[in-house]
């Protein structure tokens, strides 16, 4: 069996890193909570519609535990849309471990989403990255595996790269990713929520201006999906395909 469908191995072949991270890190005091809130034109996660393709509100936050123990939460408007089982609210919660050293950072936990009124939806997600930042510029690699629920109709794993960079001198940044979705079908009607078309490919570039506390942005994703694959289906998303969709956040 591949690495890369044994979340087991995973987790064991990222745990000397996380040692020698955590050997290596100085004593750190406990970071300051945060939060945010944000309305987006459509909120979208990899290359998917979570509302869509309507306006979307959004809060989020991050409270520390200790200096490695975070726990972050959001909750955002879906606005009953078809691939959320037609809810109005979902929430999502992730604990997580996190190791820094010289500008590295290893995360680990878990991610919960939530769906209000939306039946046997909810689902839960095993997630790690890796991160670096040198200057301006930050790069993450990523990956997140949802075991075989009801919920999605089977596995799911997503592989991610994403980078970005702040332009000195200037209050703008600069940021571009691409995933990889793929996992296997025990339910084709409900696995068409994380996987429209089966295995796909999504990317994304952004920028953003940022002054004090207020953020505004704009941002262009892709997917490899065909939108007609699984239309009239209960939870397909009728926008898979290249968007533009802006936003504005005020972060606390």
């Amino acid at each position: 069996m591949s690495a890369l469908k044994n979340p087991a191995f995973l987790a064991a072949s990222l745990f000397p890193l996380a040692l020698g991270l955590a050997s290596a890190a100085h004593a750190q005091a406990v970071p300051e909570a945060s939060a945010g809130l944000e309305a987006d034109t459509d909120i979208r996660s990899r290359g998917l519609s979570e509302t869509g393709g309507k306006l979307g509100l959004r809060a989020d936050g991050s409270l520390p535990i200790t200096n490695h123990v975070i726990v972050d939460a959001k909750v955002e408007t879906l606005r009953g849309s078809h691939r959320n089982g037609g809810s109005e609210l979902g929430l999502e919660i992730a604990p997580r471990y996190t190791v820094s050293s010289n500008g590295w950072d290893l995360s680990a936990g878990v991610r919960g989403h939530l769906y209000a009124d939306a039946g046997e939806l909810d689902y839960v997600e095993v997630e790690g990255s890796l991160s670096h930042t040198l200057g301006p510029v930050w790069a993450t690699l990523g990956a997140a595996y949802a075991p075989s629920q009801d919920a999605i109709g089977g596995d799911n794993l997503y592989l991610s790269a994403n980078a970005g960079t702040g332009i000195p001198g200037t209050p703008l940044s600069l940021y571009a990713g691409v995933g990889r979705t793929i996992g296997s079908t025990d339910d084709a009607v409900r696995a068409v929520r994380l996987r429209p078309d089966g295995d796909y490919t999504d990317w994304y570039l952004a920028v953003e201006r940022t002054e004090l506390n207020f953020t505004v942005g704009l941002q262009l994703t892709a997917t490899s999906i065909d939108q007609d694959a699984a239309k009239g289906t209960r939870y397909w998303d009728a926008d898979t395909g290249t968007r533009v969709a802006g936003y504005m956040r005020v972060s606390f």
